[in-house]
């Protein structure tokens, strides 16, 4: 047989159900007609990793680390712009560090990509007081910034012609339902965000939601625009009371059924936990209408992560697999993609 005249149609097909980014670079790697049948921007979704954080030394590390779940491998990404350094927010595939010597100094890193595009300054309510967020986007990225000593959030844009110099400024208190609306002030007005707000004057509990979208990642906190749906999570701190609402209006209704998809939830941050179309091609994470996370397990020969799946219709808790004896801090998950290169 002639591989390299299958039709280009079977060739998409076949690359839809490769999880990982090396496999379907390897599938793009056999010859000049499968790679052009197949664009790296039109892969499907990636399984999810787990990320190891980056505590006390590793902090002055220049490698990032992470664990699949299908390859049952460690997959150490060496990115030199990341010593000294720690992880503030991710999303789409990237990470937002900020330098353990100038906490107002931060940049985008796109870990598959090994690229890095330094951020504009900070604003100075994040000094001394931490950062956290989340980035989010196709096509185009929006990192979003936050402390807890502070009432405001920080807006990044780039893409569509825009690359913003600073940061818009917007009100914390009512960031998470006004997402879609800042979203699309940010495309049209980039840096100049802030003089075309209106007030919407709309009550928010600063609760944690999530925008649905067919077909794209989703992420609790992060809102996309061109959706009608939105969710509401418990906090992450107690994995087995976690529960979903759909927001209709001012009214929470409890969700039992997300049909074809699941739920990674990372413990600390509701930002770095995403909701993504449930696959058969998925290892480990392959139940639909299921919620799974990771949580440290004590016995008498020490402590091990393990990963958990809760059944959302039946609220059932399954134990799933251990991991790796020497994994250590891992509770968070990372989207890898390809379809995002260099700023």
């Amino acid at each position: 047989m002639d591989w390299a005249s299958l039709p280009a149609d079977l060739l998409f097909s076949i690359s839809s159900h490769l999880r990982e980014p090396e496999d379907f670079v390897r599938f793009r790697a056999v010859c000049p007609q499968w790679r052009a049948a197949v664009s790296h921007e039109e892969h499907a979704f990636f399984q999810p990793w787990i990320m190891a954080s980056r505590w006390l030394e590793d902090e002055y590390s220049e490698n990032l680390v992470f664990y699949s779940l299908s390859t049952l491998k460690t997959i150490k990404v060496r990115v030199p712009d990341m010593k000294g350094k720690r992880i503030a927010a991710s999303g789409s595939g990237h990470l937002v560090a900020i330098d353990n010597d100038d906490d107002l100094s931060a940049v985008l890193v796109n870990p598959l990509f090994g690229k890095t595009t330094a951020l504009p300054r900070l604003p100075e309510f994040f000094h001394d007081n931490g950062t956290h967020g989340w980035v989010t986007g196709e096509g185009v990225i929006t990192v979003v910034l936050y402390n807890w000593m502070s009432e405001s959030m920080a807006l990044w844009y780039h893409g569509g012609g825009i690359t913003m110099k600073g940061w818009a400024i917007v009100p914390g208190r009512k960031l998470w339902l006004r997402m879609p609306y800042y979203l699309r002030m940010l495309a049209a007005h980039g840096d100049q965000m802030e003089m075309h707000l209106t007030d919407l004057d709309r009550d928010n509990d600063n609760s944690v939601v999530l925008l649905q979208e067919t077909q794209k990642v989703e992420l609790l906190g992060g809102c996309w625009h061109g959706s009608d749906e939105l969710f509401k999570a418990t906090t992450p701190y107690h994995h087995e009371w976690f529960s979903l609402y759909r927001m209709v209006k001012q009214e929470e209704i409890p969700v039992h059924d997300i049909k074809n998809a699941i739920v990674v939830q990372s413990r600390d941050s509701c930002t770095r936990t995403y909701m993504i179309p449930a696959s058969c091609d998925f290892a480990a994470l392959c139940s639909r209408n299921a919620f799974y996370y990771l949580r440290k397990q004590f016995d008498d020969g020490g402590s091990y992560y393990a990963l958990y799946k809760k059944c959302l219709a039946s609220e059932e808790l399954t134990f799933v697999k251990h991991l790796p004896e020497d994994w250590k801090l891992s509770d968070e998950w990372f989207m890898p993609t390809l379809k995002i290169g260099t700023l």
